[in-house]
């Protein structure tokens, strides 16, 4: 049983919590919500260090999905604390209505550890800690528990430390910090992989997930920040084309990379490139697509440069994430760059092409969207757009979005390119496409 915490309001509190196993109890102290500063500054706990072993170390979220909000996972590592008690993006934490997750902690070599002390920030239920903490004891072919019914124990990890922070009454919010310490009677062990099993804090609704802060395993030895290692997978696709895929920001995205988006990409860029050809135009044969923790919005395309923003995308694995990939692939093939004369390229249709591949052609016939006649116009860009490009198509073949594709590239665009490509203006084909849209 644990010995239970208790806040009172003026100071802050370091108690050693007792287990019923032969496990290390921790030290816990909280600091109050109205008394605590960026500092960290405990008085019996550690301070957070920039320079233990897990700041060097490979973390990985392996079961559980971290919220859309929350910062990468290298932020329980980089050394660089949050500055207020709500600021999510320095914080990680797991997604919402979820029951937490694992995080595994892979060091260096295996290591005589000292201490593993956790820390956290919020004015309410994000910052009680409740997790259990095992590790390998030098074995690297142990098996990691991805699953969350998946029990550690059975796996033969050992069993470390019990932590919970809750306190038995008053206000959960503050700074909570844990120490977990061994001695020569009670050692930590020797360990190369640490694996925390985190747990939500209440369950009255569904934000009880812990703002995790900072993580570190004191081993006895000072670390120097080292080069960063970018995590780049490469494809190569028939034809002779490349593509690399950079998770190093957000290495929770990785495996989804690796099964769903990389089979995507191989299939769709081939063809998109067959489908906007012109005389003496050689497509991209590599360019790069890039997840970034801190990015904002979804997606954007620079010359042969993806990039997206790796929250979003953690929010739509199952949904809109690849097809959005899909949609920049397009950008990639057009290279509008090398325009001549100045003619600016309307970009109504320059997303109006990408949003036609996408949504008319890469997504499910049942997504395909219908613009309402009544208040759309073919101006409005991205998925109206592009589905007035698919009618064109349909009704007058894929030459004429080629055309209009090759006209923007060469930098030829103007309004009697519709004519030509289909013996109608554009103003004259969005009437029949709207009065085909009145008559479903």
């Amino acid at each position: 049983m644990y010995v239970r915490l208790r806040v009172f309001a003026a100071l802050s509190l370091a108690l050693p919590c007792g287990a019923a196993f032969a496990e290390i109890a921790p030290l816990i102290e909280v600091i109050p919500a109205e008394k605590a500063t960026a500092d960290f500054a405990f008085a019996s706990v550690p301070r957070p260090s920039a320079s233990d072993a897990a700041s060097v170390a490979r973390l990985s979220i392996v079961a559980g999905q971290a919220d859309a909000n929350s910062g990468s996972v290298k932020t329980l590592q980089d050394g660089q604390l949050p500055e207020n008690d709500d600021q999510p993006a320095r914080n990680v934490f797991f997604a919402p209505g979820t029951r937490g997750g694992r995080v595994l902690v892979e060091l260096r070599e295996p290591a005589d550890i000292q201490q593993i002390n956790t820390y956290s920030w919020h004015p309410a239920d994000r910052a009680p800690q409740v997790y259990r903490v095992y590790g390998d004891a030098g074995d690297s072919d142990k098996r990691v528990p991805a699953r969350r019914r998946d029990s550690a124990a059975d796996a033969g990890w050992t069993l470390i430390a019990t932590v919970d922070t809750r306190p038995v009454d008053g206000a959960p919010g503050g700074q909570h910090g844990v120490s977990i310490a061994g001695s020569e009677e009670q050692p930590i062990g020797r360990h190369r992989r640490l694996l925390f099993e985190i747990e939500r804090t209440q369950d009255r609704d569904q934000w009880g997930l812990t703002f995790f802060s900072e993580l570190d395993v004191v081993d006895g030895n000072e670390y120097e920040p080292q080069p960063e290692i970018r995590e780049i997978a490469t494809l190569d696709i028939d034809g002779g084309y490349t593509i690399t895929f950079d998770t190093t920001d957000t290495p929770e995205l990785k495996s989804w990379v690796d099964s769903k988006l990389q089979p995507v990409c191989r299939e769709w860029y081939p063809k998109i490139v067959a489908m906007f050809p012109s005389d003496g135009y050689d497509a991209p044969r590599t360019f790069s697509v890039t997840f970034h923790a801190d990015m904002d919005g979804v997606a954007f395309c620079r010359g042969t440069e993806v990039h997206c923003a790796g929250r979003w995308f953690r929010q739509n694995l199952e949904g809109e994430a690849a097809g959005a990939v899909v949609h920049e692939m397009v950008h990639v093939v057009q290279q509008y760059g090398r325009t001549r004369g100045g003619n600016r390229n309307p970009g109504w249709l320059v997303e109006g092409v990408a949003d036609y591949v996408r949504w008319c052609l890469y997504e499910p016939e049942s997504l395909r969207p219908r613009p309402d006649p009544e208040r759309a116009k073919y101006t409005d860009s991205y998925r109206t757009t592009g589905a007035f490009l698919a009618w064109i198509a349909d009704r007058h073949g894929e030459d004429a979005v080629r055309m209009l594709n090759t006209a923007m590239r060469e930098g030829t665009y103007a309004p009697h390119v519709w004519e030509r490509a289909t013996g109608a203006t554009v103003d004259e084909l969005w009437e029949t496409y709207a009065a085909s849209l009145r008559g479903k």
